[in-house]
């Protein structure tokens, strides 16, 4: 599982999960799929390298401040790099702080902010505006995407749930440890304890993981679902970041 490179100029767009189903091909073979509603997502903010590359009205930064001293209206600085900020579903207006609604109402969002945002970086300038909306006809035409989520908690577990490890005997003298870790000290350093790094029983989940290359059975554009092959990381309503895989065709990544 790998993560996508910074700088990736290839669409994609948030989602939830919903759950799974499966499809029936025409030869009558079951193809176990995920359905995925995939947006619609708000553009919130388009970052830039060069502010030159803002509209007029935006390359202007708000300083209500300044304006009362009759000071100069000073510009917005550059981000310093391509990326177009994505907004998900509506968290209510009471619920929500200052900074973030005041953000989401230059976007357009209406009965508080976004409860899902997050930036997809981009190698240009991306074909978007703020304000735009965004729907699952992004990805109409690719074959393959790229998914990330987060993984679901499974609490505090041991080494063979967590990392695979093999128990020990049932016989031979063995008593009441076969699922115990075993030797976890160093050979010659006993006295710093357990090495970092060392494989152990701990918290399993609840990690960011990321899903390649998996394969697009159909877009439903009426209702924004995604039927992806497969499972995807995540539990049942865990948001999804859903982008182009390097390894579709005419991707712009290399496979």
């Amino acid at each position: 599982m790998r993560k996508h490179k910074r700088g990736s100029s290839a669409p994609g767009i948030l989602g939830k999960k919903l759950g799974m189903t499966q499809f029936f091909e025409e030869d009558g073979t079951v193809v176990p799929v995920t359905v995925i509603e995939a947006g619609p997502c708000k553009v919130l903010q388009v970052k830039v390298k060069d502010i030159n590359e803002l509209p007029e009205e935006r390359r202007k930064a708000a300083d209500n401040r300044g304006k009362k001293l009759g000071r100069k209206e000073r510009l917005r600085r550059a981000d310093g790099y391509y990326a177009v900020q994505l907004g998900f579903g509506v968290r209510p207006e009471r619920n929500c702080k200052k900074p973030s609604l005041g953000h989401s109402k230059k976007a357009g969002v209406e009965g508080g902010s976004p409860y899902f945002i997050r930036e997809m970086r981009w190698d240009s300038l991306p074909p978007y505006t703020e304000g735009q909306d965004l729907d699952v006809s992004v990805l109409e035409g690719i074959d393959k995407v790229d998914i990330t989520g987060i993984t679901k908690g499974r609490g505090w577990t041991g080494t063979i749930k967590r990392w695979n490890f093999q128990r020990q005997p049932m016989s031979h003298g063995t008593k009441k440890c076969h699922r115990h870790v075993g030797g976890t000290g160093r050979t010659y350093s006993t006295a710093k304890g357990i090495p970092k790094g060392k494989k152990s029983a701990g918290h399993y989940g609840v990690e960011k993981v990321s899903t390649l290359g998996l394969k697009v059975v159909g877009v439903d554009k009426d209702r924004n679902l995604l039927f992806i092959r497969g499972n995807v990381p995540g539990a049942i309503n865990g948001h999804l970041v859903i982008r182009q895989s390097k390894r579709s065709k005419g991707s712009t990544g290399k496979s």
